[in-house]
């Protein structure tokens, strides 16, 4: 059999797969929109839709048209994308503002750890007036540090702030905080300099889901112990803003972070015992239970109780999918059929990013849809040998393949997800499986529905026990956290990859998860060459902080920087994209910093007079001069530094490659908008400009 009638035998062998690819495609339309320089005009979009309805006429068996079709999606994800960010229109700041005045409705409080054990509010702002100004973002994010009054979502505030433009990547190909911004609706964040005014309490109504979220919070926060009450808050509502960052690092280190994120581990539970509950309650009302169909009753109850979880924890990306999947499956019940998992996952994401197509980008969307499509993957191929090995033995035989599937659940979604969590978060966990083994059945069989029942039985008076076993069994998973993390090789911090490495290997991904003919093993070859590829990546030598604060310099797995005390979170930034074992500091006298790279002298300056000068130097100005340095290989001084957003440089032989992090981000909706000058800006105008 030559190659094309084999291709086409197998395309026609997983002919029910085809509709699996849909989101594939869409996202892939997706992708493209977000990887352009230039925001494209709106025209456009509406070309793109009007192909892929036009496609849809043209659609048959046939591979040419399938082809048409898929190239269709891709436009089509494209333009619902370009739409989206058209009609969101979020107005963001591109520089700081004086102090001023500002009045707002309080729509979201977050209560955030400090070093002492207690917290402090971060509240979101909408609707914003200023004396001062006609101008203002939608919305505005705010931190009120120490002791003030207790706000509640709803009520209309006046306050005396400092608001900040969000910060630009850190680097080249860093996550673009602006970008998230925008597509939140956030246009600014600062802090607060005066105790806030409460001035009016708008429509409870408005706002009765947040308020509610908000008082549970409070009260788990209050009636358990701080590292508890954080920890039950993000599993209940959603809120991890008040877990403290050792208990976080813990969970990430241990392999152990889905399950602060709520998502389809924690639905599937409640569902589960929704179910098991609905239909054992119907059961003790003879005459309900003999005129209706138990089973679609508890289906439909499961329905709403998932339903009203969702809301009350936020609507999560990983929590949407889970209660899409969910619905389909119930829904299926009703309707005596079987849901068909693996389309359940694909019209899942169809649908959270046709409405959402930001979240792509997102990690939740990435990592929740990545460890689901293995699972299930997985599951269809040995799901049903291990499944008819364990009918025909013993006790032992399904205690063996319990313990079996659940340590190869771990070890597909710690695989499906370790492409997503290197790239991302350059790191991973060596001891994911063995964590997973006890944290996941503790979490499925007590942490959950004990604090479904705290939920239940609180309001009538009778929930000190299951609150007792809920506290109880999250001292437990603490400590699983913070054992595994404790041990040797509990997180490996890795480079950043290629892009091109990234994408081979979740292409090669798919295919080997969304095929069922043995082609699907070709999947591999991608992987292969995406895991080989990511191993010969070039790393910057230097790095330089858009906002003048700091500058890295990066050697035999040293960051060496110009400043610890100055831009602590770009350099934490940096070592983790680095994979840097080390942190130090740069030989510094009177404002200048020197060292070498490659045998070239680089010096930093942070003075405006006497700035040095040095033949075939690389030289960093953070002060503007009007002395040249034409002896110098490179100068940078503030000005080119500010305009380009901040630089990553790769010093060769012949020469040095230089990225900006403005040429990264592109123009788009959400970058800060450079200012063109004549001149350089002045010392004075330095800080008006920051």
């Amino acid at each position: 059999m030559n190659i094309q009638n084999y291709i086409s035998s197998s395309l026609y062998g997983d002919l029910h797969r085809w509709p699996l690819w849909v989101p594939v495609f869409f996202g892939g339309g997706i992708s493209f929109y977000f990887s352009l320089a230039e925001e494209p005009p709106i025209w456009w979009g509406i070309a793109g839709i009007a192909l892929f309805l036009g496609s849809l006429v043209f659609v048959r068996l046939q591979i040419l048209k399938l082809l048409i079709f898929a190239f269709a999606l891709v436009i089509f994800g494209f333009s619902i994308a370009l739409f989206r960010t058209h009609f969101l229109d979020t107005k963001m700041l591109h520089y700081s503002l004086p102090p001023m005045v500002i009045e707002g409705d309080v729509t979201q409080i977050e209560l955030k750890p400090t070093l002492k054990g207690s917290y402090y509010q971060r509240i979101t702002l909408t609707n914003l007036k200023a004396d001062t100004l006609e101008t203002l973002p939608q919305k505005v994010r705010l931190s009120l540090k120490g002791k003030r009054e207790r706000l509640w979502p709803g009520q209309v505030i006046r306050i005396r702030s400092k608001l900040m433009s969000i910060t630009d990547p850190s680097l080249p190909e860093g996550f673009d905080f602006r970008r998230q911004a925008y597509f939140n609706g956030l246009g600014a964040t600062g802090f607060a300099l005066s105790p806030p005014e409460v001035i009016q309490d708008n429509s409870f109504w408005s706002t009765f889901i947040e308020r509610k979220r908000e008082e549970i919070t409070a009260y788990l926060l209050e009636h358990m112990s701080p590292p508890l009450g954080a920890v039950a808050a993000a599993l209940i509502t959603g809120d991890k803003a008040s877990i403290p960052e050792k208990i976080r690092e813990d969970f990430i280190n241990s392999g152990l972070a889905h399950i602060l994120a709520i998502s389809g581990l924690h639905l599937t539970i409640i569902a589960g015992v929704v179910f098991m509950l609905f239909r054992r309650c119907i059961a003790l009302i003879p005459p309900l239970c003999l005129a209706f169909n138990s089973k679609k009753l508890a289906a439909i109850g499961t329905i709403c109780m998932t339903f009203l979880y969702l809301v009350l924890s936020g609507f999560g990306i990983p929590a949407q999918r889970a209660f899409i999947m969910i619905t389909l499956v119930m829904g299926a019940i009703c309707i005596n059929r079987t849901a068909l998992s693996m389309r359940s996952v694909a019209l899942a994401a169809f649908l959270v990013l046709l409405l959402m197509p930001e979240s792509l980008l997102g990690p939740s969307f990435q990592l929740s849809f990545a460890a689901v499509v293995a699972l299930i993957a997985g599951y269809e191929t040995w799901g049903n040998p291990l499944g008819s090995w364990m009918v025909h033995g013993g006790m032992i035989r399904k205690k063996i393949v319990y313990c079996a599937g659940l340590s190869f659940t771990s070890l597909l979604a710690t695989l499906a997800t370790l492409p997503f969590t290197i790239y991302l978060f350059h790191r991973f966990s060596l001891h994911a499986i063995e964590a997973n083994l006890v944290a996941v059945p503790l979490t499925s069989l007590v942490i959950m529905p004990s604090a479904l029942l705290t939920c239940l039985l609180t309001p009538l008076g009778l929930g000190e026990l299951p609150l007792w076993v809920f506290e109880k069994s999250l001292i437990l998973l603490l400590k699983i956290a913070e054992i595994v993390a404790s041990w040797p090789g509990s997180h490996i911090w890795v480079a950043h990859p290629p892009l091109i490495a990234f994408v081979l290997t979740v292409v090669g991904g798919f295919w080997l998860c969304l095929w069922q003919q043995p082609w699907r093993s070709w999947g591999f070859i991608p992987i292969s060459v995406g895991c080989l590829m990511s191993f010969f990546g070039e790393l910057p030598q230097i790095l330089i902080d858009g906002q003048g604060k700091v500058v890295g310099l990066y050697e035999n797995n040293i960051l060496y920087l110009s400043s610890t005390r100055k831009g602590k979170f770009t350099a934490e930034t940096w070592q983790k994209f680095l994979a840097a074992k080390e942190l130090k500091t740069m030989p510094c006298e009177d404002g200048v910093c020197r060292s070498t790279v490659h045998h070239i002298p680089l010096i930093i300056s942070y003075v405006e007079e006497n700035q040095p000068c040095l033949k075939d130097a690389i030289l960093i100005r953070f002060e503007p001069s009007q002395k040249a340095c034409p002896e110098a290989r490179l100068t940078l001084d503030w000005y080119d530094i500010w305009k380009a957003g901040g630089y990553a440089l790769w010093i060769k032989d012949k020469g040095q490659q230089l990225k900006e992090v403005r040429e990264y981000q592109g123009m788009r909706p959400w970058t800060r908008k450079a200012i063109h000058r004549r001149e350089r800006p002045s010392a004075k105008n330095q800080a008006k400009e920051f």
